[in-house]
């Protein structure tokens, strides 16, 4: 339930604020509460998640993408995720989550989250992909920059961003082609 009201006051927030160019970087604040915490007392990596998704709607309401989406009937999906943790975060910490477009390319935009603490140290960094469908099938990353920032142009795809994407369509062709093996079992390596 509190991830909703995290998600309404995030559209909310978005909505009332002036209006950010899409290279702009939203941030947020959050406080890790009793719910957010795993078995070891700190913040669960999947809460990092669902922080992200709350992150890219303020920053979708903030750059007129969530106005073009309603118009439009364009439905957001989530194409991939890496996250890279580096400092926990505990019970009632307060920390800072800034979401920024990165690039995109034809199907994808590309995003960073970064988890900054209360001491402005990197608690963890989330690359993500997002894309836009209506009933038709995906909608081009061009048509979404016309509708929504049509001066716009992406910047070239960082090395570190490649690098993932290619790892995740490898891991992609590996999964499809082994889809009848057995798993190994570790035990046997």
């Amino acid at each position: 339930m509190n991830l909703y009201l995290r998600l309404l006051l995030a559209l909310m927030h978005g909505s009332r604020g002036q209006r950010m160019p899409h290279d702009g970087v939203a941030t947020n604040t959050f406080r890790v509460w009793p719910h957010d915490l795993d078995a070891f007392g700190h913040m669960n990596n999947g809460r990092y998640l669902q922080i992200m998704d709350v992150a890219r709607a303020e920053w979708m309401t903030t750059t007129g993408v969530f106005r073009a989406m309603r118009e439009q009937k364009w439905g957001a999906v989530l194409g991939g995720n890496i996250t890279r943790y580096r400092r926990s975060l505990k019970l009632f910490q307060q920390y800072t989550v800034h979401t920024q477009l990165i690039c995109w390319d034809q199907q994808w935009f590309f995003f960073e989250h970064s988890f900054m603490d209360s001491k402005g140290r990197c608690a963890a960094v989330g690359l993500s992909r997002a894309a836009l469908r209506d009933r038709h099938g995906w909608v081009a990353t061009d048509r979404v920059v016309a509708e929504v920032s049509p001066q716009a142009i992406t910047e070239p795809m960082p090395p570190h961003v490649e690098r993932w994407v290619n790892l995740e369509n490898e891991i992609y062709v590996t999964a499809a082609n082994n889809k009848n093996k057995p798993m190994t079992v570790a035990s046997e390596v």
